[in-house]
């Protein structure tokens, strides 16, 4: 026979489940942010042949703010509004920084050490 299982108990495996989904999604976010500014520092130097990197960044982009939004527990309105703001060039930087600062706070105060380039499996304290 099984002993009941608390709430909390039962609540500890998704935290940490959720804890991670978010520090995939911060990962890919930081990323997103780094290709973009290349990409704009790449176009404004070479042109706008260098603006076909937009492309895998707005791809790694997508893959961050879905990880992150589902971590996160984001509405799908929010997240489709999130999607949307990721057409428009500059809003788009301010926008993963946004997201990414709210990652680490989540992150933060689940355990994880986040540095750069986000959290890692090893940051985690316990």
């Amino acid at each position: 026979m099984s002993e009941p299982t608390s709430p909390a108990a039962a609540e500890a495996p998704q935290q940490g489940t959720r804890l991670a989904r978010i520090a995939r999604g911060q990962k890919f976010v930081i990323y997103a942010i780094l290709l973009n500014l290349t990409t704009m520092a790449l176009t404004a130097a070479v042109g706008n042949v260098a603006a076909l990197l937009y492309i895998p960044a707005l791809v790694v982009s997508l893959v961050g703010i879905h990880g992150l939004a589902s971590g996160l527990g984001y509405a799908v309105w929010k997240e489709v509004f999130l999607i949307v703001l990721m057409l428009v060039p500059l809003l788009n930087l301010i926008m993963l920084a946004v997201i990414n600062f709210q990652a680490t706070k989540m992150l933060r105060a689940g355990g994880y050490k986040v540095g750069l380039f986000g959290a890692s499996r090893a940051g985690l304290s316990g």
